[in-house]
């Protein structure tokens, strides 16, 4: 047997490995590069490695060579396991090419699971509505930082205070305050004409934000209650205390085609990559 196939063999595995392990994500925007998926390839390599040479050492003339092979694989796998365990080479726009997918299988799996307890059902309904979100979120994060744009702090809830249970329920945390899906139905509600504009945080969701037209009136859903909002200029819209706005991102992108910036008056914003329809 030729040592140079074998190599092949355990390249070409490594590569496809780490190639299926985007086959699980819900959305195609939501397929990153990934350094702790580079590193788990890696590591399923080595060890292939060292299997396959355990099996197949009576087929390949060399001792040396094939121990060579074995401690080489164990070397990469201990050192890609270390790297997975460690994230030490990954930090801020790394850390979210990685968990995209992460959180995108979670979307998939959440809204095609086959579900007979309500309690479970609502639970996976949650689940999908957060990770879409945070993906959305993620995604702008990782356009400002490659723009340059960062920040060192951000705004924060207060402390936790004693109270009872009444002060608990009334107590809204500024910093989970973001916009919400909600139907064409919810959005009628508010608007006296049809909604022609939608901003959507994956192509597949409810939309965020219906508006009748770019610089018409539009419609949001914040912690349970649909907000109307008021055009102040085309592309933006406000309440008492909130603003949002679209502007479309520049050049074709199969990831997204809209940015919608969303902040408070009282502090927090945030922004979300996705897709505007108007």
């Amino acid at each position: 047997m030729n040592y140079g196939r074998f190599a092949a063999m355990i390249l070409a595995s490594t590569v496809i490995m780490f190639g299926l392990m985007y086959l699980n994500t819900y959305a195609l925007e939501h397929v990153f590069y990934s350094e702790t998926r580079t590193y788990m390839a890696l590591l399923m390599g080595g060890v292939m490695a060292v299997v396959m040479m355990a099996f197949m050492m009576g087929m390949y003339p060399s001792r040396t060579v094939n121990l060579g092979i074995m401690i080489g694989g164990a070397v990469v796998a201990v050192v890609t396991l270390f790297l997975v365990r460690s994230q030490i080479t990954v930090q801020d726009a790394s850390y979210m090419r990685a968990m995209i997918p992460h959180h995108s299988i979670a979307v998939m799996t959440s809204t095609r699971a086959q579900f007979s307890d309500a309690r479970v059902s609502g639970l996976a309904e949650g689940i999908a509505l957060a990770q879409q979100k945070e993906i959305a979120e993620m995604r702008a994060l990782i356009a400002d930082l490659e723009a340059g744009r960062s920040v060192e702090t951000a705004y924060t809830d207060p402390a936790p205070q004693v109270g009872n249970l009444q002060a608990a329920l009334s107590n809204t945390l500024l910093s989970t305050l973001d916009p919400m899906p909600l139907s064409r139905e919810q959005a009628a509600e508010i608007l006296a004409q049809t909604a022609d504009c939608t901003f959507r945080y994956t192509r597949a969701a409810d939309p965020v934000l219906y508006t009748t037209a770019l610089d018409g009136p539009g419609a949001m859903q914040l912690n349970g209650v649909l907000v109307p909002l008021s055009s102040t200029e085309p592309g933006k819209w406000a309440a008492d205390g909130l603003n949002m706005s679209v502007e479309y991102l520049p050049g074709p992108n199969l990831r997204a085609n809209a940015r919608l910036n969303f902040s408070l008056s009282q502090g927090p914003e945030a922004a979300f990559l996705g897709f505007w329809d108007c």
